[in-house]
């Protein structure tokens, strides 16, 4: 998976669409519009923003597409909010 992949793989798990994306992380549309398409790699700042409003994914998995998106934790939380009681 490359790295404008997992960019779209973010979006994707965040609920929202490309432009309130672009909004979330404070950055312009176009760059996220370009960045999915292939056009683009994200930059630094781009990642970093996108780390920023989403902590729980992993640098290894952002930046190398090593190991799982989001972190162990985050993985627990999800199974214990989807368990029946």
């Amino acid at each position: 998976m490359t790295l404008n992949e997992r960019i779209s793989k973010i979006i994707e798990y965040s609920g929202l669409t490309s432009s309130e994306f672009a909004d979330e992380v404070e950055v312009q549309r176009s760059s996220v519009s370009h960045i999915t398409s292939g056009r683009n790699k994200p930059s630094l700042d781009f990642l970093v923003k996108v780390k920023e409003k989403f902590p729980e994914i992993q640098w290894d998995w952002l930046i190398n597409g090593d190991g799982d998106m989001r972190t162990s934790q985050e993985k627990e939380d999800d199974t214990a909010e989807k368990k029946p009681i």
